[in-house]
């Protein structure tokens, strides 16, 4: 190679290249300068497994070695313990490669380590207590891996450390208290793992500390007013733990530095503060979700002129906004799930996510809200009325829910653009037509119009809508037949809403075409004709896709659908997951098309009051992921499948008020829907459940009581006189009683009388079943 000619060469850096291996012509050169002390290698493309036989090691890395930094690249296998043999090594660097098995103990045999990265890679086991013996080491970062146990309390040795990070593994325990002990560090981030119990007092003793994390454990407890003392803090993140007690003033006596303060989401923080209190620091981002302030919107956040980011939902926030948010500089802001009050204010013009939701803001929205620059607004759940200014229609939104409001007047007719991603109006008291223009929306995924009162039929502009994949058009009053050209235009539609409206004619078979749909809910309209078999070919109902496309939050998408007959509203992961078809509630004829079956992946078919006839499909049970099978107020006839019982997810049936007949099939899982109003409405139906028993069904049969042989004469002996005592019995009750009769002339003619007429009541009995039985046929037969 080109550089073979450096023979003293001392320092060499080959980092951010193209290299995929340690062999071959590089590592022969390396052999060969023994001066060599840095060698880094980082950001290649290396892609190899470590020898861990030290003998091997001589071909790698020379011994002299200081500093080796070989991070960012695909490096697996056990780390060497041949690492002992580097004595002068400083820098170790292996960060983000694979390198799994654990951390060996003999890293902690060298002396002059002062920074171990091994961060982002797939290591297990338990920190090695030797780590403490390392006096000159500075940073020790091991995030990021799977590593397991406690934290050792030698780590509290480490007197010139001065960046811990232990964040993202599986750490549990209770925070050592000798991490107090640790004079000179900055960074301390233990984030994302399972310990618990109290935070340590003596952390508060850290007072070069500059970023703080313990964020996403199980810590309890108050916080402790010791945290007030560090001077240097610049970031404190507490969130997502289980604290509780009171904040006041005095845990920010003398943060003077901090910048970016996160205490959300704990068990019950309450904040408790003085009304002209003057915070000493200037914070970038205050993100204090579901800490209890039980207050108006604290005066103090008006001293935070820097506030870029700030965070309040859930902290029991009432009263108005106060105007001086007009002058804040914030892009974004964060006042959710609170009972704000009043109208909505004016907010600062530089404000580009606005989450006012959940709160009781009444009045009109203001005529010029378009023109804030907003990219995301959340309004729903308020108390909003008027219209929806036209304002909105400007293009930069991304996203814009108004749900839940008491919104009135049609919807505008000035869409454009290609930003806005979602859209959500329902639950207002919008009517009117859907506008042409919102096919102008060419970048929309999600549109939510549901619990509106809309009428007319689709406009033929939607389908530019290309990108849709969530459209919800439940309970409103739209007409018309179901638009054919959805197979044209929705390639990516996942969850269709039509329910409870007023379309008509039948289900087009271009729905068909919409091959990623996970939900189909056309119930309660006038749908006539048959059921597609083609929707048997629908591929996500057919298996378990989820969604490709990044551009959707789920997060923020809901949807109500009824399944397990009840309303059930989707969210999040849940709604990915959820596959549902409803045609329930109109007047649809036919037979249920064996192609449905299809769809193994779905979870609630529901194909009730309808029209249909004949059977249920036989290979019924081959939808194997059903949870909910709603049949019922049909005309089906046949007998139930025995497949329907190997659904072993089934937990609600209904298969009532139909024509069924026959025994009702038996097995593990269908056995543990007991309620009989299942099959109500079937009187062909039988089986032990509804208490009639099945024609050719045998009387059970009596157990012969059988006694085991007895080789003892005592038992015998026993059982000689049981059967005497038996016979002897018999003999006295039959002499008793037909030696009274044989004797009493008056008693005899008596008892024969009776005998008579009992006869003769059960011969007359079986005379009027018969005839009763003749008649019924004769009815059904003409």
């Amino acid at each position: 190679m080109w550089f073979d000619k450096f023979t003293s060469l001392v320092h060499l850096n080959l980092e951010g290249n193209l290299f995929t291996s340690i062999e071959g012509g590089l590592f022969s050169f390396l052999k060969s300068k023994k001066y060599l002390k840095s060698l880094r290698l980082s950001r290649n493309q290396i892609k190899e497994e470590i020898s861990t036989s030290p003998r091997n090691s001589s071909r790698f890395f020379d011994y002299n070695l200081e500093s080796l930094m070989i991070y960012h690249n695909d490096l697996s296998g056990a780390l060497p313990n041949w690492l002992v043999n580097f004595i002068h090594l400083r820098y170790l660097e292996l960060g983000d490669n694979s390198f799994s098995g654990p951390v060996p103990r003999v890293i902690g045999a060298l002396p002059n380590l002062v920074t171990i990265d091994l961060s982002n890679n797939r290591l297990t086991g338990t920190i090695p207590l030797p780590l403490g013996q390392l006096s000159s080491l500075r940073l020790l970062d091991l995030s990021n891996n799977r590593l397991t146990g406690t934290i050792p309390s030698s780590l509290g040795l480490l007197s010139s450390l001065r960046l811990l990070d232990l964040s993202n593994n599986r750490l549990t325990g209770t925070i050592p208290l000798p991490l107090g002990q640790l004079s000179s560090l900055k960074l301390l981030d233990l984030s994302h793992n399972q310990f618990y119990g109290q935070i340590p007092e003596s952390l508060g003793q850290l007072r070069f500390l500059q970023d703080l994390r313990l964020n996403s454990n199980r810590l309890s407890s108050t916080i402790p007013d010791k945290f007030g003392e560090l001077s240097h803090l610049s970031v404190l993140y507490l969130f997502s733990n289980s604290l509780e007690g009171q904040i006041s003033e005095i845990h920010f006596s003398n943060l003077r530095r901090l910048k970016d303060l996160d205490i959300s989401d704990n068990k019950h923080l309450t904040f408790k503060g003085e009304h002209s209190w003057i915070p000493p620091f200037q914070l970038v981002s205050i993100r204090m979700n579901s800490c209890k302030f039980g207050t108006v919107f604290p005066q103090w956040m008006q001293t935070q002129v820097k506030a870029n980011d700030i965070s309040l939902s859930n902290a029991s926030i009432f009263g108005t906004l106060p105007k001086w948010l007009a002058n804040m500089t914030f892009s974004q802001f964060n006042l959710s799930y609170n009972q704000i009050t009043g109208p909505l204010p004016n907010m600062s013009s530089h404000c580009s996510i606005l989450d006012l939701s959940h709160n009781l803001i009444s009045g009109p929205l203001p005529t010029n809200i378009g023109e804030m620059h907003l990219e995301t607004l959340y309004l729903n759940d308020n108390s909003i009325n008027g219209t929806i200014p036209s304002s909105l229609c400007e293009e930069g939104l991304f996203d814009l829910n108004l749900g839940n409001n008491k919104l009135f007047g049609s919807i505008p007719d000035c869409w454009k653009g290609w930003t806005l991603s979602h859209l959500t109006l329902s639950f207002n008291e919008l009517f009117g037509v859907i506008p042409s223009s919102i096919g102008s929306l060419q970048g929309l995924s999600t549109l939510h119009l549901n619990e509106n009162n809309l009428n007319g039929e689709l406009p033929l502009a939607m389908g530019n809508c290309r990108y849709l994949i969530i459209l919800d058009l439940g309970e409103n009053n739209f007409s018309g037949n179901i638009p054919t050209w959805f197979n044209n235009s929705f390639d990516y539609l996942q969850i269709l809403r039509l329910r409870n409206n007023s379309f008509i004619g039948s289900i087009p078979p271009q729905i068909c075409s919409l091959l990623l749909l996970k939900i189909l809910d056309m119930a309660a309209n006038n749908l006539t004709g048959t059921i597609p078999s083609c929707l048997g070919d629908i591929h996500g109902m057919k298996s378990s896709y989820q969604s490709l496309l990044p551009r959707l939050e789920w997060s923020k998408e809901h949807v109500v659908e009824i399944m397990k007959g009840r309303y059930n509203e989707y969210t999040k992961i849940d709604l990915q997951l959820v596959v549902n078809l409803d045609l329930s509630v109109n007047n649809l004829t036919g037979s249920i098309p064996e192609d449905l079956t299809f769809l193994s992946n779905m979870h609630g078919l529901n194909l009730s009051h309808n029209l249909l006839s004949g059977d249920i499909p036989i290979s019924i049970g081959d939808m194997t992921s059903l949870e909910s099978l709603d049949l019922s107020n049909n005309h089906l006839s046949g007998a139930i499948p025995q497949s329907i019982s190997s659904l072993t997810y089934l937990s609600h049936l209904n298969l009532s008020h139909n024509n069924f007949k026959g025994q009702i099939p038996k097995g593990n899982q269908i056995q543990t829907l007991d309620n009989p109003s299942i099959y109500a409405g079937n009187p062909l139906l039988c089986g032990d459940l509804l208490r009639r028993e099945c024609p050719g069904s045998e009387a059970p049969q009596v157990p012969k009581i059988s006694h085991p042989k007895d080789t003892h004469g005592e038992d015998k002996l026993e059982e000689a006189l049981f059967y005497v005592v038996i016979m002897f019995g018999a003999a006295t009750g039959f002499w008793g009683f037909f030696g009274v009769l044989r004797f009493k002339k008056d008693w005899r003619r008596a008892y024969f009388s009776s005998v008579d007429q009992a006869i003769n009541k059960v011969h007359v009995a079986i005379a009027v079943k018969v005839a009763s039985w003749k008649r019924l046929r004769q009815s059904r037969s003409a």
